[in-house]
């Protein structure tokens, strides 16, 4: 790619970041109280003025407002896209394939919940970039049997026949999700080895390993907290071929007594700490912050194209996530402070 090309897209990526939701954002809208005035604030934001601008803040859904989020994300993301012109392309497209993943869980979790209706209103007709999968067939899914359906001819079948089952109570969501997961990685590696090497190479493998690691903590600690599963349960999600923690350490983690002992490797590891502990509540927290404050140095300070990409679909990601968890805070009304804590920026 050459440095005008380069320039573009850097400056793009910066620009669109300058226009990212600011702490002083999320300080107001954790006082909302209702969905209509969470949209009306986000109508009159720079970053969201567009994607809402035909929105009847009393009439719509809370469900369609978050794949409107998600849409404004994804067309984000196209714009960098598009502005790239080089053989790596297949690198900027891997977070398409999060996305199906992501597409594929939530159709699954909905069909086990008994809410299939709600589907339509949660699948991204908005994708105008090519995709293993037909989203509008996604629309009709009312089983694992339709489902399969949809995803004939698609990497993603092979993935999930091994998961197949008429009952739906067998359904084993878990490890699918470990699965598709799996699958993801498989790409993310494959696809910067292709491409890359040098400092580019060691930068992104960096933000995966950093991911594919937090993601496995995040896992040990929750399954251990709240669902006291065995070490052999907790083993078997776990993404090991693709983490620095090797894995001896990782059985020794999922022998843990104490879950939260977890937080304190955290701190050890990446020299990362929270100012008050006695504020914390949850672990995607410690996580995600982690993650954000490396790819927002990145961003900062990168000079190379697929390294501040990859920073900018990270931090884009946690803005999505944080409108939903406010989105969330405010259908269940959640206080303020416990609002705040979970919100990564």
């Amino acid at each position: 790619m050459g440095s005008k090309a380069n320039n573009a897209v850097v400056t793009k990526a910066k620009a669109m970041f300058g226009n990212f939701l600011k702490p002083e954002d999320y300080d107001h809208m954790v006082k909302i109280k209702s969905i209509p005035e969470l949209v009306q604030y986000l109508q009159r934001h720079p970053h969201y003025e567009d994607v809402l601008k035909d929105v009847q803040p009393n009439t719509i859904h809370r469900g369609h407002l978050e794949s409107l989020i998600r849409k404004n994300r994804v067309e984000q993301i196209i714009r960098l896209v598009k502005m790239v012109f080089t053989r790596d392309r297949e690198f900027y497209m891997l977070d398409v394939t999060q996305q199906e993943n992501q597409v594929i869980l939530l159709v699954i979790r909905m069909f086990i919940n008994d809410e299939v209706s709600e589907i339509r209103g949660n699948i991204p007709f908005f994708y105008n970039i090519p995709t293993q999968i037909d989203f509008k067939k996604l629309v009709s899914v009312k089983n694992f049997d339709d489902l399969m359906k949809a995803l004939e001819g698609t990497a993603y079948e092979k993935v999930l026949k091994p998961y197949y089952v008429k009952d739906i109570d067998q359904i084993r969501y878990i490890d699918i999700e470990h699965a598709l997961e799996n699958y993801y990685y498989q790409l993310v590696y494959k696809t910067i080895k292709k491409y890359y090497s040098g400092n580019v190479q060691k930068a992104l493998i960096r933000l995966a390993n950093l991911k594919v690691d937090l993601s496995n903590i995040t896992k040990i600690y929750r399954l251990k907290k709240f669902y006291q599963a065995d070490p052999i349960t907790i083993r078997n999600v776990l993404v090991s071929d693709y983490s620095n923690i090797s894995s001896k350490r990782l059985d020794e983690l999922a022998m843990m007594e104490n879950p939260d002992d977890l937080i304190q490797l955290i701190d050890r590891k990446h020299h990362f700490s929270v100012a008050d502990e006695s504020d914390y509540t949850y672990i995607e927290y410690y996580t995600g912050k982690l993650r954000y404050e490396l790819a927002k140095k990145l961003l900062y300070f990168s000079t190379e194209v697929p390294v501040i990409y990859e920073a900018f679909i990270i931090i884009s990601e946690f803005e999505m996530e944080n409108l939903t968890n406010i989105i969330e805070g405010i259908r269940y009304q959640i206080d303020e402070a416990e609002m705040k804590q979970m919100l990564i920026y």
